[in-house]
């Protein structure tokens, strides 16, 4: 009987074996699979996310600067339709889902003006002649990795808002030629006004919604100011004056065009003072737009 014993006391310690050695091995799979999930949940699926993120960025500046470019091209009339996508491809299982916020502000609804006004050098001492336009469509997005931005198209420029700051990324309409050099140097100045027209509204989700543009309305003019005796004052009102500054300074005060003096900021408001002119263009488009 001892031997019998000792021979069912072998087997079961050899299957005690065998179940100790089979729960560790899973303790350690189980270890090397939390192990490479959580590489994965904190390594490689937050590049995922900031690479899908950037480029989605990148396209819907492009975006913006189609309407800007289609609504500058278009003649009276015409119409042209711009595909602009709310939110950047989510990443499969572990993605966390991005809302985007398209929001339109037609003319007289929304922040951003620009106005121009200048004495009638054929009615000196007359009314001053005065043109002005606005509206804006905005895009605004907060993402998971990338750098959270808002991207604006707003009196004829597209730019970019973010933490550290904002730049115009498509210039508004907005040039000069000079005549002479140094302190007799004359400009002919050139501006592009466009008016947003259309109903105010906004579309918040992940889907794909268009911009509708109808060009209903051209006007040109041209003032001749010779001799360059008249002074004209340029008002822009935006919630990005950073980056209109920037640009601003750039174009117009570093090349000598106005004095420093000549621009000057007052929260939204920028005020330019441009003297010196030999001639006025402006171009006024009236846009019908809207969000499909």
């Amino acid at each position: 009987m001892s031997a019998l014993n000792n021979r069912i006391r072998w087997k079961l310690h050899i299957r005690g074996e065998d179940g100790v050695a089979s729960v560790i091995g899973t303790i350690f799979a189980l270890l090397v699979f939390l192990t490479l999930l959580s590489l994965i949940i904190t390594t490689y699926i937050p590049a995922w996310e900031k690479s899908n993120e950037q480029e989605f960025m990148t396209e819907t500046l492009y975006r913006f600067s189609t309407v800007k470019s289609v609504n500058g091209i278009m003649g009276e009339g015409d119409q042209q339709f711009v595909a602009i996508s709310l939110a950047p491809p989510k990443v499969p299982i572990f993605g966390k889902n991005v809302l985007g916020n398209l929001t339109l502000n037609p003319s007289g609804f929304a922040v951003a003006s620009m106005n121009v006004t200048f004495s009638d050098p054929d009615d000196v001492g007359g009314p001053l002649l005065e043109f002005s336009s606005g509206g804006s469509l905005e895009y605004g997005v907060f993402v998971n990795t990338y750098l959270n931005q808002r991207i604006s198209y707003e009196l004829g420029a597209v730019l970019t808002s973010q933490p550290d700051g904002g730049l115009i990324k498509a210039s508004p309409g907005i040039s000069y030629t000079t005549t002479g050099s140094g302190p007799s140097a004359t400009y002919d100045l050139v501006i592009h006004l466009n008016d947003l027209v259309g109903t105010q509204s906004s579309r918040l989700g992940t889907g794909t919604f268009g911009v509708s543009l109808t060009v209903t309305d051209i006007q040109d003019f041209y003032i001749e100011t010779n001799p360059a005796d008249t002074d004209m004052t340029m008002v822009i009102t935006t919630s990005y004056p950073d980056a209109w500054v920037n640009w601003l300074d750039l174009r117009f005060v570093q090349t000598g065009v106005i004095g420093a003096g000549d621009l000057t900021v007052v929260d939204n408001e920028i005020t330019l003072d441009f003297s010196n002119l030999d001639s006025i263009t402006i171009k006024r488009t009236f846009t019908t737009i809207s969000l499909e």
